[in-house]
């Protein structure tokens, strides 16, 4: 039985394609113009109060994947747009299930990532009046998107939706919002498809002053030991070969902030590390801070990465670029702060060097030969001798076992940071992370995301057992539409991230991070029993204590083709190494 009236409709979607002016359902115009788009994949529950959408992707016949919790759905676009570029699509019933988008909008807009997400409403009559499961979405999230609508009559819809999605991928990309109540998915709409344009878009070229390009050659001759820092707009801004073409023929080294991990082959001679006061690599923190110039392309100079701002730039002078002119100066003053598109900067900065002769000194090809010795000998230990088994040395084997271009997805906690310090990234787009939200349960529906978008590449997530148990119930997607991810959790039955700190913080005052039990069902006391679970939702698993049984299972697991579980116990006590006095300087090596 409708819960809103008769769900009957005349209209047949198939002729709404046609070119011209068409009438249909705004629910059709939707899933029509998100066909148009090269939208074939939908992450999300339907609901009743988003069911007439719902019916026209099926009309249409588009994949709709069903999740078992809607910020299952919503981490799913935010993966498959991340590892692709491309807007991921996921779509909610109103009330509480459009409120559980509301983690992932944040994780989506703090890391600039273009994705749309459908909410239901109850019907406009009924908006304000405490109807059930009516919820103010907009005005909720509007402080988390780029922008956020209330679609109010049918004929607005193309208006919106158009402008929405300009707005999510233009500029600094972000997530929208768009709230539809019942009656305007319902309601017609006359469409003219020749005032819309679905062709790839092409944004227009930006100029970079050639006094700009000029100052910033001139700073680098000035310089003995100048520094590119790569952020996570080179890999948004699709620039990674344009800065490896650039750093090759400046011949200076390229450290990376945590979101442009992935944005320079982490293998190349001029790699010179991760930045930061915790997900860091120690050549990364001595290559930044024995730096006379710093180049900043793309990032924004985060607190975690550069520690507190008066050390890190003591003795150094900055460079900024970066699209947003908001984040130019805000955490680090700069000699030069140019707002620009990476990628336009670095194809006219790359020409003006070219033009100019730019031959590197040979004091420069002198520091990259002494950075290969010190990348050897600043490398942590990732090999021990020691059980139970250390979570770096499982990383590394997991590394190891991964094809090059293999897309490792992560949660946060001290998982995280491992993985961040010791996995290396070689291709961009491969190492997907929650930046500045921090999202625990975000790395599963993210894998599955990018599974779909790229069905012939390894997904990994790897992550720990806490993280785990906010995004479980997902194995089941993972088996229900046969998405052959592979999950390594690396379990140490603990909160692990928070137990340091409590140990190193708090003189060891532990309250609340422990989750071991005696598990009197399957015969053990470390709790949850992820093999277990796994295999009871169809997905095949298998149980990892030793170093010599990874390699074996992962091979296993990547030729199933058919989502699979590796759970590996990893010792407790075992710390990750961080700064304890928020200084770059100050990173504290642990094992």
């Amino acid at each position: 039985m409708a819960l809103w009236g008769n769900e009957t409709n005349d209209t047949r979607l198939t002729e709404s394609l046609a070119a011209g002016r068409v009438r249909m359902t705004g629910a059709q115009f939707l899933a029509a113009f998100l066909a148009k788009k090269g939208v074939s994949q939908i992450y999300g529950i339907p609901g009743a109060a988003i069911l007439p959408f719902y019916d026209a992707v099926r009309e249409l016949n588009m994949e709709s994947y069903n999740v078992r919790h809607e910020q299952a759905a919503i981490f799913m676009a935010d993966g498959y747009s991340r590892a692709t570029g491309k807007v991921g699509v996921c779509a909610a019933t109103s009330g509480p299930g459009a409120t559980n988008f509301l983690t992932g909008l944040y994780s989506a807009y703090s890391d600039s990532v273009p994705l749309l997400a459908l909410t239901g409403q109850v019907p406009t009559s009924l908006i304000g009046k405490d109807s059930f499961q009516e919820a103010p979405m907009v005005e909720m999230a509007r402080p988390v998107t780029k922008a956020a609508y209330l679609v109010e009559k049918a004929a607005d819809l193309p208006r919106i939706l158009k402008e929405g999605w300009e707005l999510a991928t233009t500029g600094k990309k972000g997530p929208i919002l768009l709230d539809l109540p019942l009656d305007v998915q319902k309601g017609l709409v006359e469409v003219d498809w020749s005032e819309f344009d679905f062709s790839p878009p092409q944004p227009p070229r930006q100029e970079i002053a050639r006094d700009t390009l000029n100052t910033i050659l001139s700073m680098l001759y000035e310089a003995k030991t100048p520094t590119l820092l790569a952020g996570g707009g080179i890999v948004q801004g699709n620039a990674a070969e344009l800065l490896r073409e650039t750093a090759e023929l400046l011949q200076i080294p390229v450290v990376s902030s945590l979101m442009g991990k992935d944005a320079f082959p982490n293998d190349h001679p001029l790699y010179g590390g991760l930045v930061g006061t915790m997900c860091q690599t120690p050549l990364g923190n001595k290559t930044i801070l024995e730096s006379d110039l710093i180049i900043n392309l793309g990032g924004r100079f985060d607190g975690r990465g550069t520690g507190d701002s008066q050390r890190f730039q003591s003795g150094r002078k900055v460079v900024h670029v970066n699209l947003d002119s908001r984040e130019l100066s805000r955490h680090i003053s700069t000699e030069l702060a140019v707002a620009a598109d990476i990628r336009d900067f670095l194809e006219h900065f790359l020409a003006f060097l070219r033009d100019k002769g730019f031959i590197p000194t040979p004091q420069a090809r002198q520091r990259i030969l002494d950075l290969q010795e010190e990348r050897i000998r600043l490398a942590r230990r990732t090999k021990f001798d020691t059980l139970p088994l250390k979570p770096q040395q499982a990383i590394a084997e997991v590394r190891e076992a991964m094809a090059r271009d293999g897309i490792l997805t992560l949660d946060c906690g001290i998982s995280q940071i491992w993985a961040t310090q010791l996995f290396e990234a070689y291709v961009p787009r491969s190492f997907l992370i929650t930046g500045r939200a921090g999202t625990m349960g975000w790395g599963l529906g993210a894998a599955l995301g990018a599974k779909l978008a790229y069905p012939d590449r390894q997904v990994v997530n790897l992550l720990g057992d806490a993280s785990l148990g906010m995004s479980l119930q997902e194995l089941a997607t993972a088996a229900k539409h046969n998405i052959p991810v592979v999950v390594v959790v690396l379990n140490n039955s603990l909160f692990g991230l928070i137990r340091q700190q409590q140990n190193l913080l708090f003189e060891q005052r532990c309250i609340s991070t422990d989750l071991e039990y005696e598990n009197h069902v399957q015969g053990h006391s470390r709790g949850l029993d992820f093999v277990a679970t796994a295999r009871g939702m169809g997905v095949e698993a298998e149980l990892v204590d030793g170093p010599d049984q990874i390699q074996g299972a992962l091979a296993r697991a990547f030729s199933q083709n058919r989502p699979y579980l590796i759970e590996v116990l990893v010792d407790p006590l075992a710390q990750c190494s961080v700064s304890l006095d928020g200084t770059l300087t100050g990173v504290l090596e642990l094992e």
